[in-house]
């Protein structure tokens, strides 16, 4: 059996479409599984820091858990909702972990110290040394 020259076309647009298409969806799917990995480090990096549940939506995005982040991001609107009462407390906890992280190396402490220089007013006491003496 021979094959005509239109079959054999055919044949071999068929072949070139399911290659490209083939090629297409590996890279769609390398693209989808990057941004997943993205997310995970991301999380991990925003607990290092102290926040809570912004990373909890990241995880469940990072393996495809599309309810889990529906009910996360709902969760997220009702924390902002309810107040900022708990939102400035989950700040705290972030604010406080950013500081403990910077006070730990060498540039950090310049930095805070930086800032405090900058943000020294009249009258603040700088050293334990200067610090008035309470009378007796």
């Amino acid at each position: 059996m021979m094959l005509s020259l239109n079959s054999f076309v055919i044949l071999s647009l068929i072949a070139a479409v399911g290659y490209l298409g083939t090629k297409w969806a590996f890279q769609k799917n390398t693209e989808i599984e990057n941004r997943r990995r993205g997310a995970a480090k991301l999380a991990a990096s925003l607990t290092s820091y102290g926040l809570v549940r912004i990373p909890q939506f990241l995880i469940d995005y990072s393996v495809g858990d599309y309810s889990g982040m529906a009910e996360k991001m709902k969760r997220l609107a009702e924390m902002f909702l309810e107040g900022e009462t708990t939102v400035i407390t989950e700040l705290d906890g972030v604010y406080e972990r950013v500081l403990s992280e910077k006070l730990r190396t060498e540039a950090g402490r310049a930095l805070v110290a930086s800032k405090l220089a900058d943000a020294k007013q009249a009258g603040d006491v700088s050293t334990v040394q200067d610090a008035p003496v309470a009378s007796v």
